[in-house]
């Protein structure tokens, strides 16, 4: 729920098949759409005018004019994808590019999409499967898994179902009206986060970016990559492709909706929400479980963190970035020796002291380690 409180929001629901995925979407939909939701579905054939719009041949006839009909899927407030990786891949094109402008075309014309809610359901394992692009996936906010259901919880269900004479999506109600969801997503957006807040978000998404090799421009991926690198046994060494400042901006929706539907957000719920916007940006080395792999990073991340406290960094960051002095910089080169995102920090201000006649050349940790800067905000590994 907390993802659809901000505009534009959208949600991918992954499980096997006969989990309730479908179900589960159908329920979300008309709880806060009523009956203004359309579903299109990957498993039948899937046209242009049903998810775009089609032309008005009466018009084209008689008066020569291109005149568009615009899809039901496009009007619509909520917005349904059943079996998504099973959708063409034109379609998908369309669809992502309505994700990514908030508009759409068809034969030359354009109409904006108002604001929405766009819930999707897949079964990632399914071997009929589209390999759709990871910029469209990394469109949706949040990634969902479900799971079975435990023997107790099949009893509940069962109850649940002749209680609604086993039609649980027409049993269900419009909770809020759209009116209200916008209004609610306003309230959302001005909602400010604490600075320490804030910074637990950009930490916490770079630490799962960070690579001194350039992992995302390398022609040379990982393992290979990281052969011989210094910082191998560290977060960055298990991520093959990494997540995509969206993750940021996901949280930090996530966060305000916490703020505003709880009266707080803590750090400990930050590293919760993580848990659905990692897992469909991101790619390791090796996968053996998507959501337990990323739980394990995400346990080291807390231990990394706690580390960074005690040791005080970003407090002798702060205090550098007033002015060099030597004995912080001596701490801070510790730091920097293990955690990658400080080391990027530290050696950026390096360069600015160089350049001032405060530090030397050779005696910058840059130099001692093999690193270097190149470009802007860049360095990597002298090879």
């Amino acid at each position: 729920m907390l993802n659809q409180l901000h505009p534009r929001s959208t949600t991918l629901i992954r499980a096997p098949r006969g989990v309730g995925k479908s179900t589960l979407m159908l329920l979300l939909l008309k709880g806060m759409a009523g009956e203004d939701f359309v579903v299109v579905s990957g498993a039948s054939e899937v046209k242009r005018g049903e998810v775009v719009g089609r032309l008005h041949i009466p018009s084209l006839e008689k008066e020569g004019v291109e005149r568009v009909l615009w899809a039901a899927f496009v009007k619509s407030r909520g917005k349904g994808i059943d079996e998504l990786n099973r959708l063409n891949p034109y379609t998908t094109a369309n669809i992502h590019h309505l994700m990514q402008f908030g508009e759409v075309w068809a034969y030359g014309q354009r109409s904006k999409v108002e604001d929405y809610i766009l819930i999707a359901n897949e079964n990632p394992s399914d071997p009929t499967s589209f390999t759709h692009p990871p910029p469209f996936y990394d469109r949706f906010d949040i990634c969902v898994y479900l799971r079975t259901l435990t023997f107790s919880e099949k009893f509940q269900l069962q109850d649940l179902l002749e209680k609604h004479d086993w039609n649980l999506v027409e049993s269900m109600p419009q909770v809020l009206s759209f009116e209200d969801l916008q209004e609610i997503r306003a309230e959302v957006a001005d909602i400010e986060l604490e600075p320490d807040l804030i910074g637990c978000i950009n930490l916490l998404v770079r630490d799962f970016q960070s690579c001194i090799r350039e992992k995302e421009i390398s022609e040379v991926k990982p393992p290979v990559l990281c052969e011989g690198c210094h910082f191998i046994r560290d977060i960055c060494g298990m991520i093959k492709e990494p997540v995509s400042e969206r993750a940021t901006v996901a949280l930090t929706h996530l966060a305000k909706a916490a703020k505003w539907l709880y009266g707080k957000c803590s750090i400990e719920d930050l590293f919760s929400m993580a848990l659905w916007v990692f897992p469909h940006r991101l790619n390791l080395i090796r996968t053996r479980n998507i959501l337990g792999d990323i739980q394990d990073l995400l346990e080291r991340e807390r231990v990394k963190m706690e580390d960074r406290r005690l040791r005080r960094q970003w407090t002798i960051l702060n205090e550098l970035m007033k002015g060099f002095n030597l004995s912080l910089y001596r701490l801070a080169r510790e730091a920097a020796v293990e955690d990658v995102v400080f080391a990027e920090e530290l050696i950026r201000m390096e360069e600015r002291w160089i350049s001032e006649g405060l530090l030397k050349r050779g005696e910058d940790i840059a130099s001692q380690m093999g690193w270097r800067l190149y470009g802007y905000n860049q360095w990597r590994l002298k090879m």
